[in-house]
C-alpha cells in the first residue's frame, strides 16, 4: 500500500512512498534500515507522479529509510 508523502502544486507533482519489508539492502544515503516495534526491518521506495497530459511516473531505483535521506541524496526537497 502506498501513501502520498508530499504535494508540490506549483511543480504539479506528488511524491509517493511504499514500505518495503525485509529489504536485502540498506538506505542509499545513510546505510541504515528502519525497524518496526516488533523488530522487522523495512525501507521506503519513493516515486514521483506528475500531473498533466502525460501523467508520467518516475520511480526511484534506490531504497531510503526516510524522506529526509531521499532529499539529501538528491540534493533537493520533495
Amino acid at each position: 500500500m502506498s501513501r502520498l508523502v508530499h504535494r508540490d502544486p506549483f511543480a504539479r507533482e506528488e511524491l509517493h512512498a511504499k514500505r518495503i519489508s525485509g529489504p536485502d539492502r540498506e538506505c542509499a544515503y545513510c546505510g541504515q534500515q528502519r525497524l518496526t516495534p516488533k523488530g522487522k526491518r523495512y525501507l521506503y521506495l519513493f516515486w514521483i507522479e506528475r500531473d498533466g497530459l502525460s501523467k508520467t511516473i518516475s520511480e526511484d531505483n534506490r531504497l531510503f529509510c526516510s524522506r529526509r535521506c531521499r532529499s539529501d541524496y538528491y540534493g533537493r526537497f520533495g
